[in-house]
């Protein structure tokens, strides 16, 4: 959907805040010099489709003020983090699609807070126009008849390849392992009879071993050659639309990116619910097992699940900080929550505003569009799931 027709209230509000900001171009918060004075954006991969639409916004609004091209550049929330706190690079926005990175690769240098802004969910993606076919023990079907009920047998099917991203640079990595072992869990409590007669009586493994996706994928593909890690949303996309029989275990969104089909998984499974049910459920596993580096580093694995949350931060060594501040006016306000909802993703009615260290200094200019963490994601599993085990 092209966002450029906004409202005429929103117009009218964006047309002040561009006066303001283009007014003080020569004025605003800088700690250091940038080749366009534009605002500059890095961000987890699997945004890149919306922060595109919303750099659409930024230029319909604020038409000489530069914005970065394509809306951001785009890779695994870890390494983008590294970019700011290892490498030094200087830029105004910074997302993420683990919330828990900014506190744990950015905070206390590199960021003061955070704003949680939406969520996502780990589906099964495929390319709906592929002719490739899978055997299901004898069984030939095409890649397009993967659905609800069957796609646990399609995906760990041997001969069939699947595409995850890299855990140690990408949050989506690791919560593809963690959803994988969920699933093992509910589909014994829920599916026992398919789901036995698939791994014990086809694959070999033991009754009702809730392990046995996890290992399929992970051990068994990777050591045949199968399991395909990928640096970036990209390569996958390009894998799953060669005409094989691939698969990828990755964000919803990224169906919408890409134009592939998706599975929509249990709730149980795919790391979208935020309820405190939810959080405690999704705790009972976690990344570890998979080979060096598709686990994520030794703090994400041995972390319990939670729910993937999406986090914004202007980092605090920001060239242009007031351009970060109306940049997330528009990620924030309606025009984003209605970006993100069409992009498959799951905005928060309210953003959370969670201050990282004992003096920060959140813009008031946004305070209308946040709220703080509600009491249950303050303490406990809730505030592991936000902050990570080690913060």
């Amino acid at each position: 959907m092209n966002f450029k027709v906004l409202s005429v209230i929103l117009f009218v509000v964006g047309i002040l805040l561009g006066f303001v900001v283009g007014y003080s171009l020569t004025g605003f918060q800088s700690h250091g010099q940038t080749k366009n004075q534009g605002v500059s954006v890095i961000a987890a991969g699997s945004l890149g489709y919306a922060f595109n639409e919303v750099a659409q916004n930024w230029s319909a609004l604020y038409p000489n003020i530069p914005i970065t091209a394509n809306g951001g550049i785009f890779m695994g929330s870890v390494k983008a983090a590294d970019e700011i706190a290892v490498l030094h690079e200087h830029y105004d926005i910074f997302a993420s699609a683990a919330s828990d990175v900014i506190p744990m690769v950015l905070s206390p240098n590199y960021a003061q807070w955070m704003v949680v802004f939406a969520t996502n969910e780990i589906s099964i993606l495929y390319s709906p126009d592929s002719n490739a076919t899978v055997n299901l023990n004898g069984t030939i079907m095409k890649v397009s008849q993967i659905n609800e009920t069957n796609w646990f047998m399609f995906i760990t099917a041997p001969g069939v390849t699947v595409g995850v991203s890299n855990g140690s640079t990408d949050p989506a990595g690791f919560q593809a392992i963690q959803a994988m072992k969920l699933a093992g869990i509910y589909l014994v409590q829920h599916d026992n009879y398919q789901y036995n007669a698939w791994f014990h009586g086809v694959l070999g493994y033991p009754l009702n071993d809730t392990n046995a996706i996890f290992q399929s994928i992970w051990l068994t593909k990777y050591k045949t050659g199968n399991l395909m890690p990928v640096g970036i949303e990209a390569s996958m996309d390009a894998m799953i639309k060669t005409g094989k029989p691939y698969f990828g275990i990755s964000y919803r969104s990224l169906a919408k990116s890409y134009g592939l089909g998706y599975v929509e998984l249990p709730w149980q499974v795919n790391l979208g619910s935020t309820n405190i049910s939810a959080i405690k459920y999704y705790s009972q596993v976690n990344s570890s097992g998979a080979p060096i580096g598709l686990s994520g580093t030794p703090s994400e694995y041995s972390s319990p699940a939670g729910p993937i949350f999406y986090a914004v931060t202007i980092p605090s060594t920001a060239t242009n900080v007031t351009l970060g501040i109306y940049y997330l006016t528009i990620l924030l306000g309606p025009v984003g929550h209605q970006i993100l909802i069409n992009t498959y993703f799951d905005p928060l009615p309210s953003p959370y505003l969670v201050l990282l260290t004992k003096n920060a200094s959140f813009p008031s200019i946004l305070n209308s569009y946040v709220e703080p963490l509600p009491g249950y994601l303050q303490s406990g599993p809730g505030y592991i799931s936000i902050m990570g085990a080690q913060s």
